[in-house]
This record gives C-alpha cells, structure tokens and sequence, in this order.
C-alpha cells in the first residue's frame, strides 16, 4: 500500500480506514520514504490478522464488525438510563422538541426512541397530553416479580449443581457501596446499587441476552421503587437482608441464601404493589 504523501517525522503509525476494517501500516520514515514491513488488522483494540512481508493477505477471513448504535438507539439508551437510575419518575413528561434539542438530534429520531421505549413498557402516550414515563400495574409488578424469581432464584440452583460461582467479591461491592449511600441519605442510589446487586447474582447465567433482559425487567420496576413513599424505610430493609444474603454465599450456604431471597422477593413485591395502589 502506497502513503501518497511525504511524512517530516522518522518513524511512526498510519491508519488508512478499508471498507469494514483498519488497517495499522507499521512504516519507518526515512527521508520522506515508506517502507511497508507489516500490515496489521485490528476491530477495536484487538489484532485480528497481521500480514509478515511477502504474505499474500485472504481478504475472505476478515472479521465482521459489529454496528454501530443509531442515534435513535442512543437516545433510548441515555432515557433507558435515566429511567433505571431514578431520575425519570412516573409520570414524567417528555417533552419531544425538548429532548430533540438538549441530545441535538431530529424530533423524527426522537420518535423513533419513542417508539422503542413504549415497547419496553418504559413510556406511554397519551392523547393532549404527549409521551411521559409510564406509570406500573399491579399486574406489571407480578409479571415482573414472576420472572425476577426465574431469573435469580436459579441463579442460586446453577451455582449449587454446577462448577459455576457467584461473583460474591462483586456481590460484597454492591452492598458496600449502598451501604455507604444511605449512610449519607443518598436513598435514590441506594435503590440503584439495589438493582445492581441483583444483577450481579443473574450474572452467574454467563449469558448476555440474559443479563439484557434482566436489566430492562429492572429498569421497568424502577418505575415501582419510585411509587413508594419512603425510599428510606423500604430500601433500608432490603439493603440489611442484601447483607445476610451475601454473609450466606460468602460461607457457602447458598441454599440459605436462595430462601432468604426467596422471601424476599415475596415480601419486595407486596410491597411494591401496596405503593402502586396507593
């Protein structure tokens, strides 16, 4: 490959972009001569094929890229976010000039966040009113309890019949770092690293369709924690049993730990539907 210009410096990197790659030419710049000595192909961070001097390179082994996000899918994430960390409450309208200008994208690529979010059960629209963060069910929160229990309980069942083991130094983070919120009265992170802790114990599924879904299913019950009136006396509670929790996996009775967040998944949902109904 030829670098169509002379370079004033002695030797350093070019990177030439190909059609679906990057292609690192490692060149030595000798009075404003390149001398190609190796072609190095690289997605990402990681080197993916590297051509000695003299190889004939098989352009059909190449590895495929995986695409980039849409600006639409960008903005559903940054809403997604906001959602799962508490700062998008029930009922919250959002408004569409008004996130089309603070993201700087077209009121069309909003629409179509929009249209992903509401089918994640995350946003409504209502008639005159426009599109606001939705408000639960009492049938939304058992949906969502019942397949909380498919997802965690079983968690427990792989890690007690298989090789395979709870993240218990990640878990131990988790409940450290609430802990430390409330200690400072940081109620709503508290109820993130909550949801967190969680998702560390789904985590042993090893599965990142998996772990996809539970983060949606727990950013939607986000919109549950939010209903509740006192985030202190509810998020307390459950952070002192996430902590006898993570005391049993530690010592290795983690049947003890799969009953212990079997009653309190039970006793998390009736709560959670006593705050939605008022």
């Amino acid at each position: 490959m030829r670098v169509p210009q002379p370079f004033d410096r002695d030797e350093g990197l070019v990177l030439a972009r190909g059609m679906a790659y990057d292609v690192l030419l490692e060149v030595n710049f000798q009075r404003s001569t390149v001398d190609c000595s190796t072609i190095i192909v690289k997605q990402g961070a990681a080197v993916v094929k590297v051509w000695e001097p003299g190889q004939r390179g098989d352009m059909s082994d190449l590895p495929s890229l995986q695409p980039l996000p849409t600006a639409a899918e960008r903005a559903a994430d940054v809403i997604r976010e906001n959602v799962f960390e508490g700062r998008f409450a029930p009922g919250t309208p959002l408004p569409e000039a008004a996130l089309s200008a603070a993201l700087q994208i077209s009121r069309n690529t909003v629409r179509e966040a929009f249209r992903t979010l509401t089918a994640e059960h995350l946003l409504t629209h209502e008639p005159h009113k426009g599109v606001m963060v939705r408000e639960l069910t009492t049938d939304d929160v058992h949906d969502i309890y019942k397949l909380r229990r498919m997802f965690e309980l079983s968690a427990f069942d792989l890690a007690i019949e298989t090789q395979q083991k709870l993240d218990v130094t990640e878990i131990g983070k988790a409940v450290a770092e609430a802990e430390l919120l409330a200690s400072d009265g940081r109620w709503l992170e508290v109820g993130t690293e909550n949801l967190r802790f969680h998702e560390v114990i789904v985590g042993i599924h090893r599965s990142a369709r998996v772990s996809e879904v539970f983060r949606r299913l727990m950013t939607e019950l986000r919109l549950g924690f939010l209903a509740v009136s006192d985030p202190a006396a509810f998020h307390g509670a459950f952070l002192a049993r996430n902590r006898t929790i993570h005391g049993s996996t530690v010592r290795g009775d983690l049947r003890d730990a799969q009953a212990e967040l079997a009653a309190y998944l039970v006793d998390a949902e009736n709560l959670v539907v006593k705050a939605i109904q008022g």
